[in-house]
């Protein structure tokens, strides 16, 4: 979402200094919000995201109540939140005008370890370690990630959602029976006295010297998962973790101990079910390419272009008025002016959000952006909808002849006369009469009125035993419709 607003939730303060300076560095207009700043800058900050002066807000989670912002496009976090119940409401945030929105979420080890610990000294540990495992598990989902939200609070979704990441790239698994098997066995030889890192190194026959010092290189186990990609290692190993196999020993380190459920594996011939995952360096030297080589179509990119014109016309105005943006009009409005590309004032009122008093305050402002847009377009040899229109409209007002016209713009004449009974219709200040005569009008009015106004031109040519030109059938045509 390009120079769109979004916010990025972060698990500590000094997180979202980091993020937002690291986001300022490539080039993005982005601040940190948190409790340690002072009232008046975050107050500062706050204003400013609600009138575009900022696109990224990066927050901890005392950001966003009250926040009366519709158009935020996306939300992210950086950290695994503590519970669903501050994640549903965070991300309720975006898009709240209707408009496409995107979520994020990114967790590690490192966010789980770090929350245990937060939980582990405060009240109600065993509720708010309950709420941490929903939310992990929500995290780690092989189902439908909308389903299990609604089902949490208790609403029923029949259908997948068809949106989120599961739908869209339903995971496959594998047998991943004997790859767990050398975890469970690598850490029990290891006595339990290891962490995540270390026991991959072990099960990758890394050389690290702590490793040959404590004499982890003489297990069974040392160098059995060498096959393996760190990556790939660290991603199945929480996947271990979350199905009950492996857990993390807050009050010993952190270091990891086997579950009963994991002895089931090892000497119970238990099975083991893992979800297939791409090596981390192919998958992203594959993103990378498809980045470089990925092109956007010319529709999306004229969009993009108009609507960011609309937009900075919307801030501009926004500021004279000491208004936030959307009070003039909504993203979707503007999404709406983009598509329909309204240059007279019957078609810009037809927009969602336009109303007689904003198409009488703003209405010539922005059918102004539009038709400098278009015929700025089409005279750097781009066809849109409506800018050939725009410049005939302009030879016109140059008092350039049909002949004229045609000629420079390689149309022919009737082409020309078309566009002049559409510009007649839809408003503009095109004097008819300029082109037929008031007798003709009446004659071939008389014509379309016997006939019962034909949709086709031909009937009403043979009618008139072919005396009137097609190019004065269709600017009657115009002059009756504008006329009823």
């Amino acid at each position: 979402h390009p120079n769109s607003p979004g916010i990025i939730y972060c698990l500590s303060r000094k997180n979202t200094e980091n993020v937002a300076a690291k986001l300022q560095d490539a080039g993005f207009s982005a601040q940190p919000y948190h409790a340690g700043l002072s009232k008046e800058k975050r107050s500062t900050t706050q204003e400013d995201f609600l009138n575009d002066d900022i696109q990224i807000i990066v927050a901890t989670i005392a950001f966003g109540m009250g926040i009366d912002k519709s158009n935020i496009r996306f939300v992210m976090h950086y950290n695994l939140p503590k519970n669903i119940e501050g994640y549903y409401q965070e991300i309720g945030r975006a898009g709240r005008d209707g408009m496409p929105a995107d979520t994020m979420l990114f967790y590690s080890f490192g966010d789980v370890m770090i929350l245990k610990q937060i939980i582990a000294n405060n009240g109600q540990r065993e509720v708010q370690e309950g709420k941490l495992q929903r939310m992990q598990e929500y995290s780690d989902a092989l189902i439908c990630r909308r389903k299990i939200l609604l089902a949490y609070f208790n609403e029923d979704l029949k259908e997948d959602c068809g949106n989120c990441d599961i739908c869209k790239n339903p995971p496959q698994t594998f047998d991943g029976t004997t790859l767990t098997q050398k975890a469970l066995s690598a850490l029990l030889r290891m006595k339990e006295q290891v962490g995540a890192n270390m026991l991959i190194d072990v099960l990758r026959g890394s050389s690290r010297r702590d490793i040959f010092e404590k004499g982890y290189n003489n297990i069974k186990t040392y160098g059995a998962g060498n096959d393996t990609s760190n990556y790939a290692w660290q991603i199945y190993l929480l996947q271990i973790m979350q199905q009950g196999f492996i857990e993390i020993a807050i009050n010993d380190n952190n270091t990891l101990k086997v579950t009963p459920a994991g002895k089931e594996i090892l000497f119970e011939n238990r099975q083991v079910k893992l979800v297939k995952q791409k090596e981390i360096f192919e998958q992203r030297e594959a993103n990378k390419t498809k980045a470089k080589t990925k092109s956007r179509s010319k529709a999306t990119i004229i969009k993009d272009e108009l609507f960011e014109k609309l937009r900075t016309k919307r801030k501009e105005i926004a500021d004279q008025k000491n208004v936030p943006p959307y009070v003039v009009f909504s993203d979707a409005t503007l999404s709406q002016m983009v598509e329909n590309k309204p240059i007279v004032e019957q078609d810009f009122l037809e927009i969602s959000g336009v109303g007689d008093k904003k198409l009488e305050v703003y209405g010539e402002i922005f059918m102004q952006v539009i038709r400098n847009y278009l015929t700025e377009k089409k005279s750097s040899g781009t066809n849109i909808k409506g800018s050939t229109y725009l410049i005939t409209w302009d030879m016109l007002k140059k008092e350039k002849s049909i002949e004229e016209i045609a000629t420079e713009r390689k149309l022919n004449t009737g082409t020309v006369y078309s566009h002049i009974a559409y510009l007649y219709t839809r408003g503009f200040n095109v004097n008819i009469e300029n082109y037929i005569s008031q007798s003709d009008l009446n004659e071939i009015s008389a014509a379309v009125k016997e006939l019962n106004y034909p949709k086709e031109l031909a009937p009403i040519f043979k009618h008139l035993n072919e005396k009137q030109d097609y190019f004065k059938i269709r600017l009657t045509l115009a002059w009756m419709e504008k006329k009823n």
